[in-house]
């Protein structure tokens, strides 16, 4: 898919630690992958290079996880949808931390959290983050636009929410199921607007991307992507983190419920994150940019 996050990685095996809410004695930690090889590869080697020394890894592929693989591991860590989508389906009671998902309804509809002990790891930024890039790159004159299905939605409040407290005008475009979503975009799309594309493959994906983008260049208006294949192919920015940060927030979270027991919180987003700018796109829409770098000291 065009613009499909980098997804899935592995599994761990963890020694004794006794802490007040929770003790792991030699219990290995499962993780289960949504696919073997390429970036799962790689999410698996930095999961592993971060996790905590004591901790041994190993992994299975979602389609061999049945109640008694479960059943042997105390925490459990899928990596990307399927995966994540393929535990739901097992009511187990042990720690599961699905990371690598997107932060949108369609996620939250078909990963449910099955008891207390349930984490998420976004691939999504965090919505004030966002903002933020908006805020520096549009001080003022331009309207913060967001597709959705569900006006709704988390991210919709999320996202109308932070807009209205930092006087950001904001619309939203509603895209019905099976409507012709190119369509929609020409007829709602207009020069003051900037287009917030965050990760939603109802609305973004590989059949309708291009077009996508095509009416709001027409449009004269900018995106704000999520991918760095999204620029390339015609977004403004992207605004994203890398499979590296992703594993990384993942092994940090393992690392905490090992040492520390169950967490508070319970919905992560990465901490470090990546700019890419489409420079061919800013000067045919006739923006001035800031560097890569510049950009992302303002908005930390």
């Amino acid at each position: 898919m065009l613009f499909s996050l980098p997804l899935f990685a592995k599994l761990g095996f963890f020694c004794l630690f006794i802490t007040p809410a929770l003790s792991y004695s030699q219990e290995s930690v499962l993780v289960v992958t949504s696919s073997q090889g390429g970036i799962y590869q790689d999410f698996y080697a930095t999961l592993k290079n971060e996790s905590n020394k004591k901790t041994s890894l190993s992994q299975v592929n979602f389609s061999d996880v049945d109640n008694k693989i479960l059943d042997n591991h105390k925490l459990i860590v899928s990596i990307g949808y399927k995966a994540a989508k393929a535990i739901s389906k097992y009511e187990t009671q042990n720690t599961v931390i699905h990371s690598l998902i997107p932060d949108n309804e369609s996620s939250h509809n078909n990963i449910p959290c099955m008891n207390n002990n349930c984490y998420k790891v976004y691939i999504n930024q965090p919505t004030n983050r966002y903002i933020k890039l908006f805020k520096k790159l549009f001080p003022t004159g331009k309207k913060l636009v967001l597709a959705t299905i569900n006006t709704n939605s988390k991210i919709s409040k999320q996202v109308k929410s932070i807009s209205e407290k930092n006087n950001i005008p904001y619309k939203e475009i509603y895209i019905q199921k099976d409507s012709n979503i190119s369509r929609i975009f020409t007829s709602k799309l207009n020069n003051s607007d900037v287009l917030l594309a965050l990760p939603n493959p109802e609305i973004y994906n590989a059949n309708n991307a291009k077009s996508i983008i095509l009416s709001s260049y027409h449009a004269n208006v900018p995106i704000i992507a999520y991918s760095k294949s999204f620029t390339k192919a015609g977004a403004l920015i992207s605004l994203y983190s890398s499979i590296d940060d992703i594993a990384e927030k993942t092994a940090n979270i393992i690392n905490s419920i090992i040492i520390d027991g169950p967490q508070r919180q319970k919905e992560y987003y990465p901490d470090n994150f990546t700019i890419e700018i489409n420079s061919a796109v800013a000067r045919s829409l006739n923006i001035e940019i800031d560097t890569k770098s510049a950009i992302k000291r303002k908005i930390k």
